[in-house]
């Protein structure tokens, strides 16, 4: 069987646990998001938790906990050349370098 063509990628990210205030029903909840890359601090983490999570009622408001993993991820070239945005050529390159 022939091998297929993959494009792969290994990314890190962090699973946090956030605790959120529902501001409607005046309680608490617990949370679970995975937010892409690792983060120094739960300040950095929180802010992009919310703006995964924050809505007018539902407010995130601090890490719980969070846990950084690596994962190696990969799809077959032809679904990567369906579902991928196209984009400009880098800086220094022309479409002829690309041919």
């Amino acid at each position: 069987m022939a091998r297929k063509p993959m494009v792969t990628r290994t990314l890190k990210a962090t699973k946090a646990i956030v605790l959120c205030v529902d501001t409607v029903e005046q309680k608490t909840y617990i949370t679970e998001v995975m937010l892409p890359r690792t983060y120094k601090c739960d300040e950095d983490a929180l802010k992009v938790a919310r703006n995964m999570i924050d809505t007018e009622n539902l407010k995130a408001v601090r890490i719980m906990s969070r846990v950084e993993s690596e994962t190696l991820y990969g799809m077959s070239e032809a679904k990567f050349m369906e579902l991928a945005d196209i984009l400009p050529p880098r800086k220094g390159e022309t479409d002829a370098d690309n041919e």
